[in-house]
């Protein structure tokens, strides 16, 4: 795609090929949504009808300068492999063929932060003679290409949400991952990348008493045993602090923070892993795995897919450096199951395909030395659930212990104005700055009992929900509204359940629990320091929707109470669990690990990505440090507890 310098494109040029709306059809449904805004009062007061021309151009979108340029970028950065990180899905059927063949020596399911840390560091240290995979699931999305309107948002999230088809997968290739459920719906990234192709970027650390809980290993119990984990993920993020009263959300959120506290760590101007500047790029925008990006433009956009090329996903850092290092990528592949032979296990899985609106989907199967499960949660809790049988026995606490990690989401309403909370997306001339996603964190750390803290962000709405989200709050340019994001510490009490034939989550009691009516009370408090009114959302029901899923493979030292120990290993259950006569320790399946939110046993009451990442660090610093894998890792190159 040629590469564009001009910046006075008009930003809802329609694509060409297609009818583009009349200035008169725009108004027409510009007023349909108005008059839900409105209430049906005179469109001609108060400048109403300018805004609701604002809001049928949202309903479009288009090419543009940023987009092009983006999609440019992304094509120049991996230009050595034909301008994508994915393979050719025909070497893999190619590879298939042989079914009695080990044709990997390590194939990591997933592609999250869990999964392509681990990619990374064990391509790193993996002999040339070896065979490596990564199996994504989702598609290769490339920045510039991520959906930007309702209908598009609407078109790519991958289950039906309404209806009598509710929950089914009916869209298996959206980047939207949804799983409806009785209690709590999930939101989760689809595609190569993972949630970080849409998650807020937030980088923080959870209180060092969570690793102290009865249920985590003893091995994590000092939280320092992961600090330099941490800190190799946060160099290779490239985090950047949000600047002071840098946009009028940050600003807002600040002066109703000083309202509620004077402490100095109440409010914090949160650390992304979005490029603010060129701080991290060379003189060709390159980043320090090759990968060009481009300044953040603060459109607010970050959760529908960054198409300014700004955000640093995985697909900018740690899935290039498995790329690299001979590591071969495959999307567009569900793993269904598991089967444990005689030196090397069998990852069954089907290759999805859409076209002209059908799906079909083509079974095929590898094999591999080492497995690395690396699916998210819950999704790697029900692979295993899926795989056991008699040569893999597993942990009765398979599928339990499932966290929300608290999340809940409110709004503050009525405001005097200027908060300028809505995307404008990846198109140039659009007014005010509104921001990353999240820039800021508000800690409520009153109570002795760290489990009782919580945490409250702000938020952006993207282009794409802004026009959903303006008729729901009555404000149609978001200007008179904020969000509250909280996070906190559940009890961890979800469980998998099969039901018609999908694997959901069940938690009784989770809508009237005395945890969820805690953070009800704290964003009261906060509206009202706002100035504003507390409302809570109920168009979509009263269940609650957490977008950091947590648990299901949860961490352990004893495996009645977790399905891996601390270095990701899977509790072999044989027998009721046993010692290995040549280890000594509680006996794993040999060359099975699981590397992703599910292993972390309880909420951690922040964004969980970066504990995640930490963890994933340690668990490939122990593969390939592992004695029982020597034959297939050079030398270390990193050392760590």
């Amino acid at each position: 795609m040629p590469r564009q310098h001009s910046t006075g494109e008009k930003p809802n040029t329609v694509n060409p090929g297609k009818t583009s709306l009349n200035r008169r059809g725009v108004l027409k449904s510009a007023v349909a949504v108005g008059a839900a805004l409105t209430g049906n009062q005179s469109l001609q007061a108060d400048g109403r009808l300018g805004k609701l021309v604002k809001i049928g151009q949202r309903a479009r979108s288009g090419q543009s300068a940023l987009k092009q340029r983006a999609a440019s970028d992304y094509a120049r950065s991996l230009q050595a492999y034909g301008g994508r990180l994915a393979n050719p899905i025909r070497d893999l059927f190619r590879t298939s063929q042989n079914p009695d063949s080990v044709h990997f020596s390590v194939v990591v399911i997933g592609s999250g932060y869990g999964a392509s840390i681990a990619a990374a560091r064990i391509s790193q240290r993996l002999g040339d003679q070896y065979r490596m995979c990564i199996l994504e699931r989702g598609k290769e999305w490339v920045p510039g290409t991520f959906p930007d309107t309702f209908s598009a948002v609407s078109a790519n999230a991958s289950n039906v949400f309404a209806g009598p088809t509710k929950g089914q997968r009916a869209r298996p290739l959206g980047v939207f991952n949804l799983m409806m459920n009785d209690e709590v719906n999930i939101l989760s990234g689809n595609g190569l990348g993972g949630g970080s192709l849409i998650n807020a970027s937030i980088a923080l650390r959870p209180n060092s008493k969570v690793f102290q809980q009865q249920r985590w290993p003893a091995a994590l119990n000092n939280a320092e045993v992961l600090h330099p984990y941490y800190d190799r993920v946060a160099s290779a993020l490239s985090l950047s602090r949000t600047p002071f009263d840098q946009t009028p959300k940050v600003r807002i959120r600040r002066q109703a923070a000083e309202q509620i506290s004077r402490q100095p760590d109440f409010f914090d101007r949160s650390n992304i892993s979005v490029m603010y500047d060129y701080r991290y790029l060379d003189e060709e925008f390159r980043n320090s795995f090759g990968m060009i990006q481009r300044p953040c433009t603060l459109c607010g956009d970050c959760t529908n897919g960054c198409n300014v090329g700004a955000k640093n996903t995985l697909a900018m850092n740690y899935l290039p450096v498995a790329k690299h290092n001979g590591t071969e990528i495959y999307t567009q592949v569900e793993v269904n199951s598991i089967e444990k032979c005689a030196g090397y296990y069998r990852v069954h899985m089907t290759y999805i395909e859409e076209r002209n609106g059908q799906v079909s989907r083509t079974p095929l199967q590898v094999n591999s030395e080492l497995v690395v499960v690396g699916a998210g949660s819950p999704a790697s809790a029900a692979i295993l659930l899926d795989s056991q049988d008699e040569k893999l026995q597993f942990s009765p606490s398979l599928g339990r212990h499932w966290s929300g990690n608290g999340d809940a989401i409110g709004f503050v309403t009525g405001l005097p104005g200027g908060n300028n909370i809505g995307g404008f997306g990846a198109f140039q001339g659009q007014g005010k700055q509104v921001g990353p996603t999240v820039q800021t964190s508000l800690n409520f750390c009153d109570d002795e009992d760290f489990r009782k803290h919580l945490l409250i962000q702000d938020s952006s709405i993207p282009r794409g929900a802004m026009n959903l989200f303006s008729a729901l709050l009555r404000d149609p340019e978001l200007d008179h509204s904020m969000v509250m994001l909280g996070m906190g510490h559940d009890e961890s009490a979800g469980r998998l359940v099969k039901k018609m034939g999908r694997w959901q989550i069940k938690w009784e009691g989770l809508k009237s629990s005395a945890y969820r009516q805690r953070v009800f009370r704290h964003f009261e408090k906060l509206a009202k320091a706002h100035g504003g009114r507390y409302k809570r959302l109920k168009a979509f029901g009263d269940n609650l929707v957490t977008v950091h899923p947590l648990g299901g493979c949860g961490m352990s030292d004893e495996p009645t109470e977790g399905a891996v120990n601390h270095l990701g290993q899977v509790f072999d259950y044989q027998q009721g669990g046993y010692l290995d006569a040549g280890t000594g320790e509680l006996a794993v399946h040999r060359g099975l690990y699981v590397s992703d939110g599910s292993v972390i046993p309880t909420a951690l009451g922040v964004n969980p990505y970066m504990t995640i990442g930490a963890i994933s660090e340690r668990i490939a610093n122990h593969i390939v440090n592992n004695p029982e894998h020597s034959h297939l890792f050079s030398d270390s190159s990193f050392s760590g507890s």
